[in-house]
């Protein structure tokens, strides 16, 4: 069965060309969507990861002590994550945006929804603290989309991560495939995403549906965590994030958007995005305000 399965995905990957190979090497629009872009006020910084490789980062230091760093979503960069970013910094965060290496131009890695891009993340958090200046700053993650799902990773394996917000993360790497595969490509889910994971497997050597975000919010039980998702997603579901709310213990806030897309609550509701997001972020990292409260909002 599996030797037709494999056959099956090579004459898929044939089929399909080069509309196929942009599922590993998406277009990377800059897609600030009236955001400033920080690139000009942050500084340029080279962080080292595997092979003797390096992340293409950019940072703002802190002016009130914490640390957030950004993880960007599929098909886009780290400009992506200056949306939040322009905000936060302006109440006082640090950032460190980077880019994955399936997003960057040179050297360019497949996109693996999970298998690079959480070494991509360890290695930013590592560089964190290796920083003398942040060795203790009070450290959260804000990640959108795939970036969502790889920092609850990431935190679950770092205990220093006082509190993550994800945006329209998937629960694991296998039903964002079949999502993706019913809501956005209008194919068979089930069947579809099997074939698709085989095409993975034989393109990148790494299978895109193994990324467990569920187990990595299981194990944020002790930490806090804000859900955020929109109900008009054609990509995901809002059983995502509900999966990983109930993994985590129903103790946080989860907001699932009516009436918008992927990654669009900040773009339509702008300005309760922001305030949202800033009293997670004072709360559990600074100690400042009453946060949010558990449970939908």
């Amino acid at each position: 069965m599996r030797s037709v399965i494999v056959l099956l995905s090579s004459a898929l990957v044939l089929f399909l060309g080069g509309s196929g190979w942009l599922a590993f090497y998406p277009p990377v629009p800059m897609d600030l969507a009236g955001a400033e872009n920080l690139d000009a006020r942050a500084r340029r910084v080279r962080i080292p990861v595997a092979d003797r490789d390096t992340l293409d980062g950019w940072y703002l230091p802190p002016r009130n002590g914490a640390l957030i760093v950004l993880m960007h979503g599929y098909g886009r960069d780290h400009r992506r994550a200056w949306r939040y970013g322009g905000f936060l910094n302006e109440a006082g965060y640090g950032l460190l945006a980077f880019d994955f290496r399936s997003s960057r131009a040179r050297g360019r890695l497949p996109t693996t929804l999970g298998h690079y891009e959480i070494a991509d993340a360890r290695a930013a958090l590592a560089w964190v603290r290796s920083r003398p200046e942040l060795e203790a700053a009070p450290l959260g993650l804000l990640g959108e989309s795939l970036g969502g799902s790889i920092a609850l990773v990431a935190a679950a394996e770092r205990p220093d991560v006082r509190a993550v917000l994800a945006d329209c993360a998937f629960s694991t790497g296998a039903l964002a495939l079949e999502d993706a595969c019913s809501r956005w490509a209008h194919m068979p889910g089930r069947p579809t995403a099997r074939l698709c994971r085989e095409v993975g497997r034989l393109v990148t050597g790494c299978d895109p549906g193994a990324l467990d975000a569920v187990a990595a919010s299981h194990a944020l039980r002790d930490r806090p965590l804000f859900f955020i998702h929109s109900v008009r997603d054609d990509r995901l579901s809002t059983a995502h994030p509900r999966a990983l709310w109930e993994a985590a213990g129903e103790k946080d806030p989860i907001w699932i958007i009516p009436g918008v897309g992927h990654n669009e609550g900040w773009i339509r509701h702008r300005a309760l995005y922001e305030a949202r997001a800033r009293a997670f972020f004072d709360r559990h990292l600074l100690g400042r305000g009453a946060g949010l409260p558990t449970g939908e909002l």
